[in-house]
């Protein structure tokens, strides 16, 4: 009887795990915006121009975090997912999905802020709700996915503790749906750089060269962090996919 027993105890383990392998989920949209938020400071309306100038610079080029941080994901977090992520290559050559224009609630889209790996398309996860949302809508794309996830990385000014100076604080944001459009989790995590800028007349030195590497150094303590705790977070996931 207990070998019995001992024999049905291992199938239904090995039954979840093959159950929990065999779950699936498209990644649908990955992007880094450069855009830096300013609420931390209180400064002056010239502050809103500037930081949206130093966006639109070429100059200020954050590829190398984007890069790394993809890399990160897909080869390094996804090891620790309880399910697979679909390849680039079932999401990014869909036609449904090469064709589909993202919704957005303000109704304009400054694409120069976000930058993506290769063709994925810039998405939120949108006030609207319903069936017209972005995430309903790649549900609706990628049926024989358990279901869909948006990850995204952005950044806001923070007050330093020496007086006149700002840091850069890095921020990522995952959000999980299963087929019932209801969210399997959202994970929201932070990292700030060691070093900052000074503050001048309520502007913080907005030159590419200070400021990208407080970005790069708020990004590697984010994504350095993150690494610690995704599996804990997304361990109960396939259960709810």
């Amino acid at each position: 009887m207990k070998k019995i027993i001992i024999i049905m105890v291992v199938l239904s383990f090995g039954l979840t795990l093959v159950s929990n392998a065999q779950k699936k989920v498209a990644l649908t949209t990955f992007w880094v915006k450069k855009y830096i938020g300013f609420d931390q400071l209180d400064g002056p309306a010239a502050l809103a121009t500037q930081i949206m100038t130093l966006s639109e610079n070429p100059n200020f080029d954050l590829t190398s975090v984007l890069d790394n941080f993809y890399e990160t994901f897909t080869k390094e977090y996804s090891k620790e997912f309880p399910f697979e992520l679909m390849t680039e290559e079932e999401i990014l050559k869909s036609e449904s999905y090469m064709t589909y224009e993202p919704k957005w609630d303000n109704g304009l889209m400054l694409f120069k802020q976000y930058l993506t790996p290769k063709d994925y398309k810039v998405m939120t996860e949108s006030l609207i709700k319903g069936e017209n949302s972005n995430s309903r809508q790649m549900l609706k794309m990628f049926p024989n996915a358990d279901g869909v996830m948006f990850v995204t990385m952005g950044y806001d000014f923070v007050k330093k503790t020496v007086p006149f100076t700002a840091g850069v604080r890095a921020f990522v944001k995952i959000k999980l749906w299963n087929q019932e459009g209801k969210k399997v989790f959202s994970i929201r995590e932070y990292g700030t750089s060691k070093k900052s800028v000074a503050i001048v007349g309520g502007i913080p030195i907005m030159k590419p060269s200070k400021l990208l590497p407080l970005c790069e150094s708020a990004s590697e303590k984010l994504v350095s962090d993150l690494s610690k705790k995704i599996g804990k977070v997304t361990k109960k996931a396939a259960k709810k996919l």
